[in-house]
């Protein structure tokens, strides 16, 4: 996984964002002045672009500031307990759905795997059913589609910007892909093997 963006970058998108906003402000006041109405409009879809900006700057740096940090530790922590083939503990964001024969749009869910030394599961966010991935066998792996066929899958917006990728797998009789970025999808791989061979 590639290195987090910084926070300070969005807090500097943001100022500007705000100084545009400040500026588009104070046209609009000088042509409500002089009685230009179409300057003022123009002014007034300027602050209000600019303002919305400036909230989903702050928000986006707020999320790489607070929330990715603890998320980086973990995927480093976890990438590096495979690299020294130690068990994995830890959990990510990840898409899932069932592979029925003859239906190639069934939708994905969003939900989290959970990953132990002895189990992986793949719990839905809203429901909060549990599907059971341990052990199970490896069957494949494919790029994500960018046509409408993956419209279903959505992924946390730090994912952005990552090489996202799908697996394949046959988990207890059931064929389901699992998609996430693919250092995460390699420690899933990893983690499934070990639980299969039972490893200690």
């Amino acid at each position: 996984m590639r290195a987090l963006p910084q926070p300070l970058r969005y807090v500097l998108l943001a100022a500007g964002f705000f100084a545009l906003a400040v500026a588009g402000s104070v046209l609009g006041t000088v042509a409500s002045a002089h009685h230009v109405s179409g300057l003022s409009n123009l002014a007034a879809a300027l602050v209000g672009i600019a303002l919305a900006l400036v909230i989903g700057m702050s928000r986006m740096a707020y999320i790489t500031g607070i929330r990715d940090p603890s998320l980086g530790r973990q995927v480093t922590a976890m990438v590096q307990a495979m690299d020294t083939g130690q068990p994995v503990s830890g959990e990510f964001v990840a898409g899932l759905r069932d592979l029925v024969p003859g239906s190639p749009l069934t939708r994905w869910k969003r939900g989290r795997v959970s990953i132990t030394p002895r189990s992986v599961t793949w719990t839905r966010r809203m429901s909060g059913r549990a599907c059971d991935l341990t052990g199970a066998q490896y069957t494949g792996e494919r790029r994500r589609d960018p046509s409408y066929t993956e419209m279903t899958l959505t992924l946390p917006g730090y994912c952005k910007g990552e090489n996202v990728c799908v697996i394949s797998l046959q988990a207890h009789g059931t064929d389901v892909e699992v998609a996430a970025p693919a250092q995460l999808l390699a420690v899933l791989r990893y983690s499934l093997a070990r639980t299969a061979v039972g490893a200690p």
